[in-house]
């Protein structure tokens, strides 16, 4: 084995997983660049990610090499990135690497030179040629000759890659989005995407794009086509083996258009945000199933996920010591071996482990694959048992699988994803109603209070009392929207006075005029400055931003913060009405910016049964551009927020709720039924 190099000091797990390759890593940052001017060496960058299976592949194939970490070492300087720390230079790099080959993935192979100028790159390289690739080692040695032989050629093509980039993130010009014309061309367009067999949109690999299903949800009770969407989704992701049929939540995303074989890892902000999905899916369209999907993803992140200073893990590695998938899959004689001969029979039918294998080396992803009467009659389980016998099958086969050797955990805590877990835990704990799930997003709010943002302004990554990385716009929009979650659900001023500090503070930092840039200007110098508007695996950061000043607008009064709302939705509003499948978050917001802004304010004793089930009859209800604020009795309104203003919030006996719009509130609701029948007698945006 080689010595330790550079990289055995970082924070990062996965650049500590590359400290003993024989490839001399530098991570990024002055040294890195300052080497490649002294040395006129071109940078090599490879980018990934911890849970990422085909980076291990490259580091097996090719950094583990000697022979080709020698030609690396002699002719470039190789630096490591781990996207996650740093999602400023992924974007900036991924977005050379699309422009180059037309398509993009991890590992990313950047080539730079000395300024950190991209001018040749692509994704994975095999060591020999393959799949109409050409080798790595070709790569290096046709890249290596260019920075000798033909400089002139690489700084002419720099240069354009560069120009090209700043183009393509140009805003359209500003125009208020046509938010009625984004959301009828946004039903076309996906209905014609989707798979009416399995949901979802596309083909393979399938990936569950939780915006657009985000807004699917607001659209479901004025449309039957957007509830056929989302239903056929929903079902056909919790069906197949990117839900972990076991214990909880969801894979990143499926290698087939059934849903039935997942990419193993499984990633915190992924869960975050189909946990509270499922969660609101099911509590407002009645759709018990999708509630107890939604529960059981919220607990794996709190049961497997949660750190003991609060902050929530980044991911769960694609790979495990077995091989990818080991620790997830089956064969039939593993069932027998683990469990009873009833439960053994029953869940080899049910899950068809007697016919042939759906993964590789003859095991299986698990998924019910028939009714489960007719499994529980084939494995002769007695009528009316079968769903005590599932139960009881499931739980020993998880304790089973606890005891194989797990895949690694990238255990360190990023502000954003874990602002997620808060605003997805805090709802989910309130409306469900789930005590220890409310609980856990306290703690990760005060992790983030605490230790991310001690001085107002957030540390991208923290592990074990460290911190690294670079602010990012999602870092400040997803810890806002946590903190302000918080707020609503417990009326604790301060998670209000949390995030209107920080939006106050940071959020000038990424704008230029009207737009917002993915780093802020007193952040570390990129050669780009990147600016993403579009929806990805996650929300685009400029609209939950712009979600967060409109909600913390109605929250305080200050209009100023809505004004700004609406000036950023204008910037990217031409794309939103053109392209609204790619800008369903930012739609969404310019249609709550259209609305008046609307609040249920829950006044009652905390704590009590009463209060409890009149504020989840809001929540349930409530379309999401509605604040719904549980306020503390006998606080004065100028504490908690002008939404108290006029209410009383001493104890009036009995908990009674206020629906307003602008200024206008209706008489206070004193019963749950009657208080849902109003809210679900609000729309979000339009009837579609």
């Amino acid at each position: 084995m080689s010595p330790p190099n550079r990289l055995a000091k970082e924070l990062s797990p996965y650049l500590r997983q590359h400290a003993a390759n024989p490839v001399d890593w530098l991570p990024w940052g002055a040294e890195a660049l300052g080497r490649a001017r002294d040395e006129d060496r071109p940078i090599f960058l490879s980018i990934g990610y911890a849970a990422c299976h085909w980076c291990h592949v490259m580091e097996r194939e090719s950094f583990e090499d000697p022979a080709t970490a020698a030609v690396l070492n002699a002719h470039f300087v190789p630096v490591k990135v781990d996207r996650e720390e740093r999602p400023d230079l992924d974007a900036v790099y991924m977005a050379a690497v699309q422009a180059i080959t037309g398509g993009g993935g991890w590992p990313l192979t950047v080539f730079l030179t000395p300024a950190g100028e991209p001018f040749h790159g692509g994704t994975y390289f095999p060591p020999e040629r393959r799949w109409g690739r050409p080798s790595f080692r070709e790569v290096l040695e046709a890249v290596a000759s260019a920075w000798r032989e033909r400089r002139g050629e690489v700084a002419t093509s720099a240069a354009r890659l560069l120009e090209h980039l700043r183009q393509a993130d140009a805003a359209a010009g500003p125009s208020d989005p046509d938010v009625a014309l984004g959301v009828r061309r946004f039903l076309e367009r996906l209905d014609r995407q989707l798979d009416r067999a399995s949901g979802g949109f596309g083909d393979a690999p399938k990936f569950p794009t939780p915006s657009r299903l985000f807004l699917l949800l607001e659209l479901a009770p004025g449309s039957s086509e957007a509830r056929d969407m989302l239903t056929r989704t929903l079902d056909g992701m919790a069906a197949g083996g990117m839900h972990d049929w076991l214990g909880g939540g969801f894979h990143r995303y499926s290698v087939d258009a059934e849903w039935l074989v997942p990419h193993f890892e499984k990633m915190l902000v992924d869960n975050a945000l189909l946990a509270r999905l499922y969660g609101q899916a099911g509590l407002r369209l009645g759709e018990g199933r999708w509630v107890e999907i939604a529960r059981r993803a919220a607990g794996w992140m709190v049961d497997e996920m949660q750190g003991p200073e609060g902050g929530f893990h980044s991911s769960s590695d694609a790979d495990d010591p077995g091989g990818e998938g080991s620790y997830f899959t089956w064969t039939a004689d593993e069932i027998r071996a683990a469990l009873p001969d009833t439960q053994a029979r029953l869940l080899v039918t049910l899950c068809a482990l007697d016919g042939p294998a759906n993964f590789e080396g003859g095991r299986s992803v698990l998924r019910p694959s028939r009714p489960l009467a007719e499994a529980a009659a084939a494995a002769g389980v007695p009528p009316g048992q079968a769903d005590a016998a599932l139960r009881e099958a499931r739980s020993a086969l998880l304790a089973a699988r606890r005891r194989r050797v797990g895949p690694p955990i990238d255990d360190k805590r990023l502000a954003a994803w874990n602002g997620m877990a808060v605003w997805a835990l805090a709802w989910l704990g309130a409306a469900l109603p789930e005590p220890r799930l409310e609980a856990a997003a306290n703690r990760a709010g005060r992790f983030l209070l605490e230790r991310v943002a001690p001085d107002g302004r957030l540390q991208r990554a923290w592990r074990d009392g460290q911190v690294s990385g670079a602010e990012t716009l999602e870092d400040a929009a997803w810890v806002a929207a946590g903190w302000l979650q918080l707020h609503e659900v417990t009326g604790e001023p301060v998670w209000l006075q949390a995030a209107t500090d920080l939006i106050e503070r940071r959020l000038p930092r990424f704008l230029d005029g009207d737009a917002l840039f993915d780093t802020p200007d007193d952040g570390p110098a990129l050669v780009l400055r990147p600016r993403g508007g579009t929806d990805g695996a996650a929300p685009s950061s400029a609209a939950v931003a712009v979600q967060v000043l409109t909600r913390l607008a109605t929250l305080t009064g200050n209009d100023g913060h809505r004004a700004l709302a609406g000036r950023l939705c204008r910037t990217d509003g031409l794309h939103a009405t053109r392209v609204p499948e790619a800008f369903a978050t930012l739609l969404a917001a310019a249609g709550a910016l259209a609305a008046p802004p609307r609040s249920v304010v829950v006044v009652g004793e905390p704590g009590s049964p009463a209060t409890a089930e009149l504020h989840r009859a809001a929540l349930r209800g409530a379309p999401a551009d509605t604040v719904v604020l549980l306020a503390l009795p006998g606080a004065a309104p100028g504490d908690v927020s002008p939404l108290l203003a006029g209410h009383d919030t001493a104890n009036p006996g009995q908990p009674l709720a206020y629906l307003c719009e602008s200024a206008a509130c209706r008489a206070p609701v004193a019963s749950p039924p009657e208080l849902a029948a109003a809210v679900a007698g609000l729309r979000f945006i339009l009837d579609a």
